[in-house]
């Protein structure tokens, strides 16, 4: 029985030994990379049974010479290594210290880490559309790929990645400010890490989208004695400033054009139309980039060779034909100058009128009205009426 206990035993302690023998010919393992600058790098990896503390070595390449870091690595199963390069990969290894000595053959496979790359520069706005901004930047060194950033509410947010120098930022609206910095950063992605450089950025005050196309501007004052036309141009986000086109209401010829509110060279007897585009300057370029052309406005001065004449209590109105196209007229009446119009007649196709009524009521004898002419011009098949209306004024008898 006793022969049989101690053969039990020494099976046992032979047992114990080949644990501790298989333990201590395993690797340290768990390496991976924690964090990053442009001089250093941080790993951290898992606990080896029985170490004291651990030796942290690295090498710019797998199998060329180690370079000791610190033989004193602490049980906290992290070191910071400093002194290293920019945008580089370097190879660590980390050996256990147990009973009194370096388990070499316990020490980890050689590990890649990478070290963040130096920023980029010369970061700008290259181009844009109506819903997007192209960038672009000088790369740098060792960058595997560049991450694109928006940094807004205190919170840096990823827009996307790119191995290019360029990026185009998509998915943005032209009808509001951009309210966010654009930011870009060097990455060298080792090992699944991205070791990140410092971030270039761009304000948000100095991105351009191509501006909206504009509502069809309106007629502002109107001189016809000299012909000055007056428009009036909706601004829109991101413009810098407008062009606007007029033209004879048949013809694809421009007629004249500019970036002012003010235009001369009108003339009565004609109808015009008009259309205006905003445009924008990108980054440091003095280029104009334009939107699209706002639809046309269409008007006229008014009409050559108005004349009246009353008999009794009825006034007989006659005009020469508005050019441009095919034109009918909105006949008003009126006591005050340019207000209590009331509407006489509608689509009148001749150039003469027989003004009898001022609403409901008939007009009454010698009485002061102001006849008001409104051109309108077929195009398609919708009719524009002028914003213009020309008056003629007399009295009944």
């Amino acid at each position: 029985m006793k022969k049989i206990t101690a053969l039990v035993l020494a099976l046992t302690i032979l047992a114990s030994v080949a644990v501790f023998s298989a333990g201590a010919a395993s690797r340290v393992t768990g390496l991976k990379q924690i964090g990053s600058s442009t001089t250093s790098f941080e790993i951290s990896w898992g606990e080896y049974w029985g170490a004291t503390r651990y030796k942290v070595e690295y090498s710019n390449s797998a199998n060329g010479t180690y370079k000791i870091d610190t033989e004193y690595a602490s049980t906290s199963l992290n070191e910071y290594v400093y002194g290293v390069s920019p945008g580089y990969t370097y190879y660590v290894k980390v050996t256990p210290y147990v009973d009194g000595a370096y388990v070499n053959s316990a020490a980890s496979e050689p590990f890649a880490v990478a070290t963040s790359p130096n920023p980029v520069t010369n970061l700008k706005q290259t181009g844009a559309t109506t819903s997007s901004y192209t960038i672009k930047w000088t790369g740098s060194l060792g960058a595997t790929k560049y991450g694109v950033y928006k940094y807004t509410n205190g919170a840096e947010k990823l827009i996307g990645y790119t191995t290019s120098t360029s990026y185009t930022v998509k998915n943005v609206s032209n009808k509001k400010d951009v309210d966010y910095s654009t930011y870009v950063r060097a990455i060298r992605n080792v090992n699944g890490y991205n070791a990140a450089s410092y971030y270039e950025y761009l304000s948000s005050y100095t991105i351009d989208l191509i501006p909206a196309k504009p509502k069809a501007p309106t007629i502002g004052s109107v001189f016809d004695n000299i012909g000055v036309v007056y428009i009036n141009h909706q601004n829109v986000k991101f413009q810098d400033g407008y062009e606007a086109n007029f033209y004879k209401a048949n013809k694809k010829k421009v007629f004249t054009s500019g970036t002012s509110y003010r235009y001369t060279d009108f003339k009565k007897g004609q109808f015009y139309k008009v259309k205006t585009r905003a445009w924008t300057k990108i980054g440091a370029s003095s280029a104009q980039h334009y939107g699209k052309w706002s639809k046309f406005t269409y008007f006229t001065l008014g009409c050559k060779n108005t004349k009246a004449s009353a008999k009794n209590n009825s006034i007989k109105v006659r005009w020469s034909k508005v050019k441009g196209g095919k034109v009918k007229y909105d006949i008003f009446v009126s006591k005050s100058y340019n207000t209590g119009l009331k509407k006489f007649k509608k689509n009148v196709k001749s150039t003469s009128i027989k003004v009898t009524k001022f609403g409901k009521k008939r007009l009454s004898r010698r009485t002061y009205y102001y006849i008001y002419i409104q051109p309108k011009i077929k195009v398609g098949k919708k009719w524009f009426k002028s914003p213009i209306k020309q008056y003629i004024s007399t009295s009944t008898k």
